[in-house]
C-alpha cells in the first residue's frame, strides 16, 4: 500500500472513530483502542515520511503561507488526543479523560474540511480529491 492511500484510509477511520466515540461518550474500549493506534501510527508517519499536504498553486496570500502550519496544529491536536485517551485507556489518566479533546479534535477537522471545501469550491482547485478515495471522484 502506498504512502498515499494508507494516509486517506487513515484520514477517513480517524474520522469515523472520532464520530462513533462521540456518539458513544467514549465508552466502547475497541473503538478507543482503534483509534488510539490508528492515530499514533498517522501521526508516526506523518513525522517520519513528511506531511503529504501541499498548497496547491491557487493558494496566495496568507493562507498560503500559513497552510503547512495549519495542518502541524491538526496533527499536534490528533495527537495529543491520542496520548490522552491512550493514557486513560493504560489507567494513567481518569477513564473520561479524552471527551474534551475528541471534542476539540472534531471542531479542529471541521474547520480543516470546511477549508477545503472552500478551496475545492472557489479556487477550483480540486482540493477534495486529494484525499477522497478515488471511487468519489467522479461525483467531485
Amino acid at each position: 500500500m502506498t504512502q498515499r492511500r494508507l494516509t486517506i484510509l487513515l484520514h477517513w477511520s480517524v474520522l469515523m472513530l472520532v464520530l462513533i466515540m462521540l456518539k458513544d461518550g467514549t465508552s466502547a474500549l475497541l473503538v478507543r483502542w482503534a483509534f488510539v493506534i490508528g492515530g499514533a501510527f498517522w501521526v508516526g508517519m506523518a513525522l517520519t515520511r513528511g506531511m503529504m499536504c501541499k498548497p496547491g498553486p491557487r493558494l496566495q496570500g496568507p493562507l498560503r503561507k500559513s497552510y503547512r502550519w495549519m495542518h502541524r496544529g491538526l496533527y499536534v491536536i490528533l495527537a495529543m488526543t491520542v496520548v490522552l485517551n491512550g493514557s486513560a485507556l493504560i489507567g494513567w489518566l481518569p477513564r473520561n479523560t479524552g471527551w474534551n479533546a475528541l471534542l476539540i479534535l472534531l471542531t479542529a477537522g471541521t474547520l480543516h474540511g470546511l477549508f477545503h471545501f472552500w478551496r475545492h469550491n472557489v479556487l477550483f482547485d480540486g482540493a477534495l480529491r486529494v484525499m477522497a478515495p478515488r471511487f468519489v471522484h467522479k461525483i467531485l
